[in-house]
């Protein structure tokens, strides 16, 4: 009887331990505001747990390497996007509006384009269609969109100024919102809230 109290005990132990292990490399995103996803953002899923932003690498129109981390200490939105991409089109003016209205020092909007003949139809569709407040990069070959296990387009990732993924937005969405507004801008008071302290 001792001997099978001993061996239930030390079992109930081990999946104590089991647990702990596996909950230290899952940590609970505890800082899910509630009720930003909401309206025109009603769409947005949270991650419930810390994500770390891929460090896949995309280029610039000059060929330059970047990375996410290349815009830690900023909240970024990135938007992965083609040429081709209808809901992609529709909703490129909001995220023009978006980049114009909060872009700065504490967040921007980066694009990330799919387009596979290069940057060059990417750069013209901006030019063409007056999104002038926009910079495009180029996923050429797709090391972002695999690395994030994104099929779709357009998807909307935000970034949290300590690199972290919050969430992400599949389909186009109206960024220009208010509803787009209140949750960028809650991540960007909190980066600073926890800059300060």
């Amino acid at each position: 009887m001792k001997n099978k109290m001993i061996y239930f005990l030390s079992f109930i132990a081990l999946g104590l331990a089991a647990f702990s292990v596996y909950d230290l490399g899952n940590t609970p995103n505890s800082d899910i505001p509630q009720g930003l996803n909401a309206g025109a953002m009603k769409s947005f899923q949270f991650h419930q747990n810390v994500v770390p932003a891929t460090n896949a690498v995309f280029q610039d129109q000059n060929g330059t390497d970047f990375s996410f981390s290349d815009f830690e200490g900023q909240v970024i939105l990135v938007n992965l996007w083609a040429t081709w991409c209808a809901p992609c089109i529709k909703e490129m003016p909001d995220l023009n509006a978006l980049q114009k209205t909060l872009g700065g020092d504490d967040f921007q909007v980066v694009l990330l384009s799919e387009n596979q003949d290069g940057i060059e139809s990417s750069l013209a569709f901006l030019e063409e269609h007056n999104i002038t407040n926009l910079t495009t990069y180029i996923d050429g070959n797709r090391a972002v969109a695999r690395s994030l296990r994104s099929n779709a387009l357009p998807t909307s990732i935000l970034i949290g100024a300590d690199g972290n993924e919050i969430g992400r937005l599949i389909g186009p969405a109206d960024w220009d919102s208010g509803d787009a507004h209140a949750l960028i801008n809650y991540f960007i008071l909190k980066a600073k809230s926890e800059a300060i302290s």
